[in-house]
């Protein structure tokens, strides 16, 4: 990564990661609409090769496209090194993208694999290990408490805070209230669940990423990206080789509950009462078609309602608020709904923490080179430059992070009497893309006193 964020994409040889991770993409694109076409069109089948089982064919068809895409930028380089700016610009978007898409297939196509040499479903796993670590028991308490230490001693490390320390350390015992009004159903809880299960958590992942384009340092949208794609896979790889069983699963075949086989379909749960509500059968037709029916831990629900929240709040005290109370809301909706325990919720957001402080180092070197100057304006800075809406985000800029230490989050960074060496250093940094990167020229003498705090 540069330290905006993207892969430099500079002449490619044969085997750069850069050419390679843009071929996997494409070749990983033709797959899912392979996918696509085998259900929704008719005769598709028929025109697969005769001589190899499916699975064979739907793994030689994008590995075919893989080398020939790179047998072709070999050859004919200037094909992406002397491109239009569109071409780039898709191109940077696929990139940042590639674990999205690698998560989006591995999903869709879960239903694949044989069952001969999938994993043993373990029904009754998450059940036990949810009441052992959050009943009100001495046991409980232990494991809860322990949780919450780990949770405000990574916080504290990441930070020196210790406010934000505390709120790391809430989330056990916050699960625990929160399930506590999953017991009572009604209409109105009903919709409220589905508004934040079937609804907002298709499009947070969207509207998160568009605000932090706005509004955060430039390249912290391909640091998101990349976050929550590796969250993801991350998910669905635990999915595949841990299988288990969420709450719907005792509600439909009842107690001492049976041993679970791959052949048994989804269920829509709580959200069967939603589609009595709206009149549909949406939900309950989506979830007995799910390719992937054991994936209860960790919840993904979960995690990405903790990515939206640790991007943004990181770059918005009310983001803190916002977003804070739609996560605690998604832990609310998928416990009511049952579909995920309080431990798949809890494991959701250990990943999304994990992938979160991976990427940490590379989000202060962005919002350090923001500061600077070196890497340009966000999104709103360049829509609205020389006007009066302007006034809306300086009177928004020179926050402290939230997510950050206090000397990272004052930025007191004090560069006084720079000379033009060192501009020059923190320049080389980035990349001129053709406006997917932002370069703008440092004086090469100048006092820069930035106090973020207000």
């Amino acid at each position: 990564f540069s330290s905006q964020g993207t892969l430099k994409l500079l002449p490619l040889p044969l085997f750069s990661p850069s050419s390679l991770l843009f071929c996997l993409v494409l070749s990983l694109l033709l797959l899912l609409s392979s996918t696509i076409l085998r259900r929704h069109v008719g005769g598709y089948d028929s025109r697969h090769w005769a001589f190899a089982p499916p699975y064979l064919q739907d793994v030689a068809q994008p590995t075919f496209v893989f080398w020939s895409t790179q047998v072709c930028f070999h050859a004919y380089p200037e094909l992406l090194i002397k491109t239009s700016a569109k071409m780039r610009w898709c191109r940077h978007i696929l990139i940042n993208m590639t674990f999205i898409l690698i998560w989006i297939t591995t999903f869709k196509n879960a239903y694949r694999i044989d069952a001969s040499i999938r994993p043993k479903i373990r029904v009754k796993f998450l059940e036990q290990a949810d009441k052992r670590i959050f009943d009100l028991t001495f046991e409980g308490l232990l494991l809860q408490s322990i949780f919450s230490i780990l949770g405000y001693s990574w916080m504290y490390a990441l930070t020196r805070r210790s406010k934000l320390s505390i709120l790391a350390a809430l989330p056990p015992f916050a699960l625990n209230l929160l399930y506590a009004g999953t017991h009572t159903l009604c209409a109105p809880l009903d919709v409220f669940a589905w508004l934040s299960y079937g609804v907002i958590h298709f499009i947070s992942p969207f509207l998160a990423a568009f605000w932090l384009w706005l509004f955060a340092s430039p390249g912290v949208v391909s640091i998101f990206a990349w976050s929550f794609g590796i969250q993801n896979c991350l998910g669905i790889i635990t999915h595949l080789s841990f299988p288990t069983a969420a709450p719907w699963y005792g509600d439909q075949y009842g107690y001492p509950l049976p041993p679970g086989n791959y052949s048994m379909p989804g269920s829509a749960a709580g959200l069967v009462r939603v589609d009595k509500v709206l009149g549909t059968h949406i939900y309950q037709n989506a979830f007995k078609a799910s390719p992937l029916v054991f994936g209860a831990f960790p919840s993904l629900h979960g995690a990405f309602s903790c990515c939206c929240f640790f991007f943004v709040a990181r770059y918005s005290r009310k983001g803190v608020g916002i977003l804070g109370f739609y996560v605690l809301w998604q832990w609310f909706s998928t416990m009511y709904l049952r579909h995920h325990w309080r431990l798949d919720l809890l494991g959701g957001l250990i990943y999304s923490t994990f992938v979160f402080s991976i990427f940490y180092r590379s989000l202060q070197r962005m919002d350090k080179a923001y500061a600077l100057g070196v890497s340009g304006g966000n999104g709103w800075q360049r829509l609205f430059e020389g006007t009066r809406l302007q006034n809306f985000f300086d009177g928004q800029s020179g926050y402290a992070p939230v997510f950050s230490s206090p000397r990272e989050g004052s930025l007191d960074f004090d560069m006084r009497e720079r000379d033009s060496d060192s501009d020059t250093d923190v320049e080389q940094g980035w990349v001129d893309d053709l406006g997917f990167t932002w370069k703008s020229k440092v004086p090469s003498t100048r006092e820069i006193v930035v106090t973020g705090d207000r």
